[in-house]
């Protein structure tokens, strides 16, 4: 089945074998299997149809298909969710987050709802693990010897914690994650702040605020965790890429005073780690930027 999938997708471009192949996906899911053959088969497959459909975006707007990219980013986020290692692995993978940069512009609510969700797909988890190898490597730290010598019992998980540590730190792709944002990150960055400014669907805007509040996050935390350094505060690359983005936007749609605002309540949240600050921050100021702008537009 997987075969005709790949091979059919490859001949045709449609987005009905990818939403299939997502199907698949599902079905391997819904088992539980890990470290298998059949991890290997559906992994096997994502990297083929990530090579056709690499090929078909090298010459095709993505808002001329989108029902291919909806289908395409989509099938991406589920497997990313699935084995994150071995897709986040994939020798394609570069490519793959390089097309996911470009196809926010693409000027279709599902397309681009489905490229945003598969940012958050990737930055959410990742995050997550940075803040987790953080906390553990503290716990470690502070956490004092027994009498005996032993290492006191520790206290017995809670079903969320437990759940959100079914990917061990240690087998996410952390350090591999990060690179890539510290590469790409950039465009990124200003890709994701002009749809939130301008072109993204009004229902778009809270799951893309979330997906650059988490890229915040990882490029401010992530470079120094993956040396191993725990206690590095956090490093100011968002605050470079956010001022060299909003020196290029006029100062009669964006104000200057507006813009040192907005940089140093950033650069605040940044230090003491509230993200979740992060996202409201920008989010309501692409609000305000779209409501002051939209007669002029």
């Amino acid at each position: 089945v997987i075969d005709v999938v790949v091979s059919s997708f490859q001949r045709t471009g449609l987005g009905t074998y990818l939403w299939l192949a997502r199907r698949i996906l599902n079905v391997y899911q819904s088992l539980g299997v890990d470290e298998s053959a059949s991890l290997q088969l559906v992994t096997s497959m994502v990297e083929r149809l990530s090579e056709a459909a690499l090929a078909l975006f090298q010459n095709t707007s993505f808002s001329d298909i989108p029902e291919t990219t909806e289908d395409y980013f989509n099938l991406i986020e589920r497997a990313v969710e699935t084995a994150p290692a071995y897709i986040i692995g994939m020798p394609t993978f570069p490519y793959v987050v390089q097309a996911a940069v470009a196809a926010l512009e693409v000027n279709h609510f599902h397309s681009q709802m489905a490229v945003i969700y598969m940012w958050t797909q990737i930055l959410n988890p990742t995050k997550r693990h940075i803040r987790l190898m953080r906390e553990n490597r503290s716990a470690l730290q502070v956490t004092p010897a027994s009498p005996a010598g032993r290492a006191p019992p520790a206290s017995p998980a809670s079903p969320l914690r437990q759940r959100r540590r079914s990917v061990r730190p240690d087998t996410y792709p952390v350090e591999h994650v990060v690179e890539l944002c510290s590469k790409h990150g950039f465009d990124l960055t200003v890709k994701l702040m002009h749809g939130l400014m301008r072109n993204f669907d009004h229902e778009a805007v809270s799951a893309a605020a979330d997906a650059l509040a988490s890229l915040t996050a990882v490029v401010s935390d992530g470079p120094e965790v993956a040396k191993g350094q725990y206690d590095s505060p956090p490093l100011a690359i968002m605050c470079e890429w956010e001022q060299a983005m909003l020196s290029q936007i006029p100062d009669v749609n964006f104000p200057a005073a507006d813009k040192q605002a907005f940089m140093s309540e950033l650069a605040e949240y940044i230090q003491t780690r509230q993200w979740t600050k992060v996202k409201t921050l920008v989010g309501d100021t692409a609000a305000v930027f779209r409501r002051r702008n939209a007669t002029k537009n």
